[in-house]
This record gives C-alpha cells, sequence and structure tokens, in this order.
C-alpha cells in the first residue's frame, strides 16, 4: 500500500515537471513572438513614414515639372507665334518688380514714428528718439508678417538697403533722413496690422519711451521704385564648374 502511494506521488511529481516544463516553452514562444511583433510594427512604421516623405517629394516635384512644362509651352508658343520678345519682356518686368527697380501699388499700411515729445526723466535724450534698432525692428516685423515691397521716408527697401544711425540722422540706401519716417507696406493689411499692434509688440516697446507710432491700413498705397545703384563689382554667374566649390 505504501508503495502504491509513493508511486502516486513521484507520477503527480512528474506531471507536475511535465507541465511546469511545456508552461515554460509555452512562455518562452509567446515571449518571442511578442518581441518579433514589435519589431515588425517598428520596422513597419519606419517603412509608412519613409513612404510618405517619398509621397510627398514625389508630389513637390510633380508640381515642379507641371510648373516648368507650362512655362516652356508659353515659350514654345510665343516662338511660334513670333513673340518672344514678349514673353522676355514680361519674364523682365516681373523680375524687375520683384527686385525693386519698378513702381508698384497695393493694399498695405502706412506707418508714421515721430519722436518722443515727453520730459525727458532718465537723463539721457537717446531714449526719446527714434533710433535705427527701432526701424530695424518695425521694417524686420512687417517683413516677417507677409510685406512684400517696404519704402522708408519714399526710398524703396531693397535686399542691399542699409539702415543705420549716422550722427542725428538715419542713412538709407546711401541717404541721410531724420524723423519723423514714414513706412509704406504692401501686404495684406490686416496681418500687417496685427503684427505690429500686438499686445507686447514693437509698437508697444516703443511706446514704453513716448515714441509716437500711428499705424493706418490703406487700401492702395504707391511705393516707387528704387532708383539708385546696385554694386554688383564682386558678382558673376555661378557656372556649373563651381558647384561643389568653397562658400
Amino acid at each position: 500500500m505504501q508503495k502504491r502511494r509513493k508511486r502516486g506521488e513521484l507520477a503527480v511529481v512528474a506531471a507536475f515537471l511535465v507541465l511546469g516544463f511545456l508552461l515554460a516553452l509555452q512562455l518562452k514562444s509567446v515571449r518571442l513572438h511578442t518581441g518579433v511583433d514589435a519589431t515588425s510594427a517598428s520596422r513597419l512604421e519606419t517603412l509608412q513614414e519613409l513612404y510618405n516623405d517619398l509621397v510627398n517629394e514625389r508630389d513637390g516635384l510633380k508640381d515642379q515639372l507641371t510648373t516648368a512644362q507650362k512655362e516652356l509651352e508659353d515659350y514654345r508658343s510665343a516662338a511660334a507665334n513670333g513673340e518672344e520678345n514678349e514673353a522676355l519682356k514680361s519674364e523682365v518686368d516681373y523680375l524687375s518688380m520683384v527686385a525693386g527697380l519698378t513702381d508698384v501699388e497695393g493694399p498695405g499700411v502706412m506707418v508714421i514714428l515721430q519722436d518722443s515729445t515727453a520730459s525727458n526723466t532718465s537723463g539721457d535724450e537717446n531714449d526719446y528718439l527714434i533710433h535705427d534698432s527701432d526701424l530695424l525692428s518695425v521694417v524686420n516685423e512687417l517683413r516677417d508678417a507677409g510685406a512684400q515691397a517696404l519704402s522708408l521716408n519714399g526710398e524703396r527697401i531693397l535686399a542691399t538697403s542699409e539702415i543705420r544711425c549716422a550722427g542725428s540722422v538715419v542713412m538709407i540706401n546711401g541717404q541721410r533722413l531724420a524723423a519723423p519716417f514714414v513706412i509704406y507696406a504692401i501686404g495684406d493689411p490686416t496681418t500687417l496690422y496685427n503684427a505690429l499692434t500686438m499686445r507686447g509688440g514693437v509698437v508697444d516697446v516703443l511706446s514704453q519711451w513716448k515714441i509716437q507710432v500711428s499705424v493706418t491700413m490703406s487700401e492702395k498705397l504707391l511705393i516707387e521704385k528704387y532708383d539708385g545703384t546696385i554694386a554688383t563689382d564682386y558678382l558673376s554667374p555661378a557656372t556649373e564648374s563651381d558647384e561643389g566649390g568653397e562658400g
């Protein structure tokens, strides 16, 4: 009887060992498959991102190709009709406009800045005068807000225009200008106005020194062309052989 009991206990122990072994194998298999699934999911996500990037790049190239094909077709059509000079003239006119070499008009804002008339409490007269940094702050804010053409006291502001102090005046395009300063900016009037007059914006900062700034929206402004000279003595068109060189 005792022998039978021992055999029964051994059988139970053996059964538990086998069961434990099988459970261990199952757990290992689950972990392995889980790791494989996680790796596959990560790889799939990476491939999806690469695919999306390629699709976006393809769409961008497709748009560029469509634009280039349309321009080529326009030139071919103009050449076929003996109008190649007109097509070139149109291109030159457009480039002259964006370069600031022609008069332009459109909606926008007019900004007038005047030196402060408040009593001097800081002891420094310069704190109450308009400086080149103040004008640059206004111009940069307008550019950031989408201004497509700018002028300051009648001087067209180009990419090469300087705005800097020269004693008691400000130099712009080599011209000595004094307050009041009048800035014209062509662009979306509401966007330009809000960019300047927002809380903590450039107008708010200047008003702390009692600098007088008025911003007025306009449906039509005229900005005259730049009539000075642009130095190009150090410039020359880049050639294909220059690609990959320094700088």
